[in-house]
């Protein structure tokens, strides 16, 4: 165990007594102890650093701070043996309630990750209409509803690049303006897009609109 983390182990130790309260008393007193010592010293500041920054968020437990402790070290704040990773992961395993929560938030970390690698495209106008939505698979294509004439942006969120700017017309959004004079059942009308924009001029990102009663509707192709 690094001198640097020496109270790790003993904190781990604490943890598999039946009364954890009272045997993380006794660990804190003996890190002390040992952090007198020249060659724990930059361990004990170590400790006192985690320990006031959890103190300074919020007033808890002492057995809260020994969860936090092994929560900080899950997230990889602190850097750790092989032996020390495996020793913490059996220490969580112990306790149902942590090792719930521990596999909780490995599971919100893995769907950050992949969320942040899925394409999220917003859509927006100047009169203050803005939606966005993920997609899930590329190629593939998402509809956006409620759009009525106006100035729009087209936004790849995840970089913040403007793919598109310009303006959806009612002859491309409104019924009555984009099948003016035809004979055309509703149904048919509403499947059958009234413009294909090729928005970055290569086929990769195609924005289709789409006729509606009292608005219409854009669909957004990404082609790979």
């Amino acid at each position: 165990m690094s001198e640097n983390l020496y109270f790790i182990t003993i904190i781990a130790k604490a943890l598999q007594e039946p009364d954890i309260e009272e045997a993380l008393r006794k660990a804190f007193c003996k890190i002390k102890q040992m952090g007198a010592e020249e060659r724990y010293a930059e361990g004990f500041k170590n400790f006192e650093l985690f320990m006031q920054a959890a103190y300074n968020r919020h007033q808890i437990t002492t057995a809260d701070h020994a969860r936090e402790l092994i929560v900080h070290l899950g997230m990889g704040m602190f850097e750790w043996t092989a032996q020390e990773k495996e020793t913490l992961l059996d220490i969580i395993a112990s306790h149902p309630e942590w090792k719930a929560e521990y596999e909780a938030f490995c599971q919100m970390e893995a769907d950050n990750d992949l969320t942040q690698n899925l394409p999220v495209i917003a859509v927006s106008s100047d009169k203050g209409f803005a939606i966005r939505k993920t997609f899930e698979k590329v190629p593939g294509h998402e509809s956006f509803d409620g759009i009525l004439p106006g100035n729009y942006k087209i936004k790849l969120v995840n970089t913040g690049w403007i793919i598109w700017e310009g303006e959806l017309t009612a002859k491309d959004l409104m019924w009555s303006e984009a099948h003016k004079g035809k004979d055309l059942p509703l149904a048919a009308g509403e499947g059958r897009p009234t413009d294909e924009i090729d928005l970055l001029n290569n086929g990769e990102v195609i924005l289709r609109t789409y006729a509606g009663i009292e608005s219409g509707r854009i669909e957004i192709e990404l082609t790979r």
